[in-house]
């Protein structure tokens, strides 16, 4: 009789082992995605997490990719079973939503598949606290006095200022207007000044020499401008969430993080190792070096010369010229 109870044990562990395998193999396959927390101050950073499941005999690559979060400063990504953890920079104010997430798999035959989940979206808190239309705002200086003397004299200050102004931006123009002619007649392409800028910035070690920030100040003005005379736009005057969502094409949008990486430097005070400093320089003479390739061949098919030539920016007549 005691045998006969230690038999139906057994085969009752057996069956709930076996239960719990099942119900294991049948999870349904899918993508949850969470930000931890839900809410955040300007400066900070936030947990996005991917909890995911794949088909049967699926797999993720080395180096999965995850759409949606394009225009956002990533910090770091771990990947491990089941879950992807995000860090992510809230460098914005207003909206902080991502778009619809996706992550990328392979099934047991090689066939690329995606795991689909909602967008996720982060209260953007105020740095003036719980009420900012509450707030105190001391001024930095204290109150200037003023007499009926001085009031006398406002109207010719103010003038004064004004025509100030006017010489400014009058110079300001000249100066740019003879940038744009210079660039016009460039005689170098844009791929060869921008490799010799990032040479000649390796050159002086600012780097080695303990000099971070100012490395990669300059080293993201130098890719600001180059995409600039590449595609037309004032890249070197845009953010970079602002160029994330002027590009158009897959081939910049591998630039993005090596600006990125230099927002993280120049403002959240992230030490890259020299290792990482080495791996993103050739990232970018890559680059460089993919896109003025295509260049040239544009040149050839135009039949112009790669040096000397004058920028297609500036070469576009007015109708009346035109019409002349």
């Amino acid at each position: 009789m005691k045998g006969r109870w230690m038999i139906f044990f057994c085969i009752l562990l057996c069956f709930g082992v076996a239960r719990t395998a099942i119900s294991a193999d049948n999870s349904p396959v899918g993508l949850v995605a969470a930000l931890n927390p839900p809410s955040a101050k300007v400066g900070s950073t936030v947990l996005l997490t991917l909890n995911y499941h794949l088909p049967e005999d699926a797999r993720l690559s080395p180096d999965p990719q995850i759409k949606g979060l394009e225009g956002f400063t990533i910090v770091d990504r771990q990947t491990g079973p089941g879950q992807i953890r995000v860090r992510l920079l809230v460098d914005r104010i207003g909206q902080f939503k991502s778009g619809p997430l996706s992550l990328a798999y392979f099934d047991k035959e090689g066939k690329e598949g995606f795991l689909q989940a909602d967008p996720v979206e982060l209260t953007v808190l105020s740095n003036l606290g719980e009420k900012p239309e509450e707030a105190q705002l001391k001024p930095i200086y204290g109150i200037i006095s003023t007499t009926s003397q001085a009031i006398k004299y406002l109207p010719w200050v103010i003038i004064a200022l004004i025509a100030c102004a006017a010489g400014i931006g009058l110079f300001m123009w000249f100066k740019r207007r003879s940038k744009r002619r210079a660039f016009g007649i460039s005689q170098d392409p844009p791929h060869t000044v921008a490799k010799k800028d990032i040479d000649k910035l390796e050159s002086q070690g600012l780097f080695e020499k303990g000099h971070i920030k100012e490395f990669y100040f300059r080293f993201s003005e130098i890719m600001r401008r180059y995409l600039e005379s590449l595609r037309g736009f004032p890249a070197a005057e845009y953010t970079t969430q602002e160029i994330a969502l002027t590009i158009d094409n897959q081939e910049d949008r591998e630039l993005l993080p090596l600006l990125q990486q230099a927002d993280l430097v120049k403002f959240a005070d992230l030490t890259p190792t020299p290792a990482k400093k080495d791996d993103e320089i050739k990232e970018a003479l890559s680059y460089i070096r993919e896109t003025g390739a295509e260049f040239d061949r544009d040149l050839a098919v135009k039949g112009m010369p790669a040096k000397g030539r004058r920028s297609d920016r500036f070469m576009v007549k007015k109708p009346e010229e035109a019409g002349r």
